[in-house]
């Protein structure tokens, strides 16, 4: 899922990232020129300022670095927030699709493993309660199936005391990623 994820990613972002540097670099150039000009006729109309004609300059063109690099921040973070959106909408078809068994079964055994064998509850959307049912005949596991929760799939384990909670749903999978991934992208996006 992490690599389907990162596809995703890569392919938004590639497209994106010439049209971030080519922005960037263009409100770079017209905002030097503009000081520039400004500066030319401080030169040619005020012969006063003529010695803090550099100082102007310079902190015209630190002024105008600064705020392409913001910017440029503001759309990567834009970028990232809209490759997880798009995600959440491809993900919310995914029960639909032939591998999603195997994921649903993934997900209950590596949630049944951070309880440590112990008896549990499985939390599950109710579309999944028949395949859950199904995955537990075929693993030859007994555990109480509640289909209780609203998700887009996957499970969510307690030990019958819910002392221990493991949450294994798309959703929580998707929000781990995030912030794993968060780097990722943004070195994707510095072209990285």
């Amino acid at each position: 899922m992490t690599e389907e994820l990162i596809q995703a990613v890569e392919e938004s972002a590639q497209e994106e990232i010439q049209s971030i540097r080519e922005h960037a670099a263009e409100q770079a150039r017209r905002i030097v020129e503009e000081a520039q000009a400004e500066g030319l006729k401080l030169k040619q109309h005020y012969p006063e300022y003529w010695k803090n004609l550099a100082a102007v300059e310079r902190t015209a063109i630190v002024a105008a670095r600064e705020k392409a690099r913001l910017e440029l921040l503001q759309i990567k973070e834009e970028i990232f927030e809209e490759t997880f959106c798009r995600a959440e909408e491809e993900l919310v078809a995914f029960r639909d699709r032939p591998h999603y068994e195997d994921f649903l079964k993934f997900s209950i055994l590596e949630a049944l493993a951070e309880l440590d064998g112990a008896s549990a509850h499985l939390h599950v959307d109710c579309r999944d309660e028949a395949l859950c049912t199904g995955i537990l005949k075929d693993l030859n596991q007994r555990h109480t199936i509640v289909a209780d929760i609203e998700s887009m799939g996957g499970v969510i384990a307690s030990t019958t005391d819910e002392s221990v909670i493991a949450k294994n749903t798309i959703e929580t999978r998707l929000k781990r990623s995030r912030e794993v991934l968060r780097k990722e992208i943004f070195s994707i996006l510095d072209g990285g």
